[in-house]
């Protein structure tokens, strides 16, 4: 059983810290726009599209009524897309994983708990696919291979870009007004967003720990 110690605040991260943590988010963030903006286009026919979610939040929030059409609007959304990206997440990373015993099993219980009733409650509402059935097998066995992975580090990494993804779609989307995952809109650009987090959270996690010990130059 996982125990639960009480949360500590992390040490403050000295400037050789931080720079890991932004070169691994900038790392992770170049490979999410490869995959958002050419594989995921390849494979359904359009992009992911951060910024617009920005855009979503911001108009739920101020009132406001910015389209994406709305060039200067869609910059500044773009560019808090990139600010999260390179600063945000991998800050986050960094007090999550130095403050919280067992985090990464923490998490991933939460996401595929929560992942799974909302599967469940979709077959019960008529609201279910085949795909959704689909969704759910390939993110129970990914988070399954926790209890068969011998390193913590990489159990840790799959962890993070699971909960980046949760975070997104899972929180974020509903506080904008957007479907809870986005499951409503089929399924597909969920999987899509969920494939390219865990490759972003995986990264930034894997790249920031390589550098802080000294693997990567």
């Amino acid at each position: 059983m996982t125990t639960v110690a009480p949360i500590t605040l992390p040490a403050i991260p000295t400037t050789r810290t931080l720079a890991n943590l932004f070169v691994g988010g900038y790392v992770a963030l170049m490979a999410w726009e490869i995959w958002s903006r050419t594989l995921t286009v390849w494979i359904v026919g359009g992009p992911l599209e951060p910024p617009g979610l920005v855009l979503s939040l911001v108009n739920r929030f101020l009132g406001t009524d910015y389209a994406q059409s709305n060039a200067i609007a869609w910059a500044n959304a773009t560019a808090a897309h990139y600010v999260l990206g390179i600063v945000g997440y991998p800050i986050l990373y960094y007090v999550i994983s130095r403050s919280v015993r067992n985090w990464d099993a923490l998490l991933d219980a939460a996401v595929w708990l929560i992942f799974t009733a909302f599967v469940g409650w979709s077959l019960k509402s008529g609201s279910y696919t085949p795909w959704f059935g689909w969704f759910w097998l390939l993110v129970t066995l990914v988070t399954a291979t926790r209890f068969v992975n011998p390193s913590r580090r990489l159990r840790e990494c799959l962890s993070f870009g699971s909960f980046t993804w949760f975070n997104a779609l899972g929180i974020f989307a509903p506080i904008a007004g957007l479907p809870f995952l986005l499951m409503e809109w089929g399924g597909v650009l969920s999987f899509m967003s969920w494939t390219g987090h865990i490759l972003f959270g995986f990264l930034a996690a894997f790249v920031f720990e390589k550098r802080e010990t000294g693997e990567m130059g």
